[in-house]
């Protein structure tokens, strides 16, 4: 995929401030994207969310990283009593942090925690959705949606009590939503595997979700009636739901 550039979440503005002041960010050693763990990563742009005021769900700031250190908590933030003292951070040295050329928004109000993607993409993404590269499968349905105008959210996050789900493609229609999974071929699965996803649809449903799941092959091989169900779903549940800008 040549990923090599990292959409990364400001946790806080006290973390952007360090950015803008210090050049660096950190990434706890535990969550790293692989991209940081194996230091191919070349560049570093900043999510800010809800907590940044007018400027929140968006991208507006990178830089190239020009090294990676590890750091234990204490001894980046000077916090020696803190909980999570001990805690290690790979810590992202910041070259030539400067503004995209535009902002890239997200359409619908999310919490991103990493993106990867390219430097390409990064420079000219229209809004958020564009930057994921991560799946071509994804990609391949991402393009037929945009083609047939049906707007969605990709990699979309769905909270239910204290459980997080994370959709492939999420489509809001005027009823009820749609959301999309690229299970690969499913004849490959463990059974384990099956029975979560079919714990994971039923919770989904329950709350007001409609699943839709496709294979590899069904993509692959027969993209238009996998297109066809969508909209035929789309229609079934009132048309699309176009969220305000925000």
């Amino acid at each position: 995929m040549n990923n090599t550039a990292l959409v990364a979440i400001v946790p806080t503005k006290r973390d952007w401030q360090l950015a803008l002041s210090q050049g660096w960010y950190r990434i706890p050693v535990r969550a790293a994207p692989a991209m940081v763990k194996d230091k191919s990563i070349t560049h570093v742009a900043f999510y800010f969310p809800s907590e940044f005021g007018d400027e929140k769900y968006s991208i507006r700031w990178y830089a190239q990283v020009s090294r990676i250190d590890t750091r234990k908590r204490k001894e980046l933030l000077d916090e020696p009593q803190h909980r999570n003292a001990e805690q290690e951070y790979f810590v992202l040295h910041l070259k030539d942090l400067q503004l995209l050329p535009n902002p890239i928004h997200s359409r619908k109000p999310r919490r991103l925690l990493f993106v990867p993607t390219t430097p390409a993409k990064l420079l000219t993404a229209p809004e958020i959705n564009f930057l994921f590269n991560d799946s071509p499968l994804e990609e391949k349905l991402w393009k037929g949606l945009m083609e047939m105008g049906i707007p969605s959210e990709r990699q979309y996050e769905v909270v239910v009590g204290p459980a997080r789900f994370k959709l492939d493609f999420a489509v809001f229609c005027k009823q009820r939503c749609i959301g999309l999974e690229c299970d690969g071929n499913t004849v490959h699965m463990r059974r384990s595997a099956v029975e979560r996803d079919k714990r994971r649809s039923n919770i989904l449903q329950s709350q007001g979700w409609s699943m839709l799941h496709f294979t590899t092959n069904e993509l692959n091989n027969n993209l238009e009636h996998s297109l066809s169900l969508v909209k035929d779903a789309v229609t079934q549940y009132g048309g699309l739901w176009h969220p305000k800008s925000t």
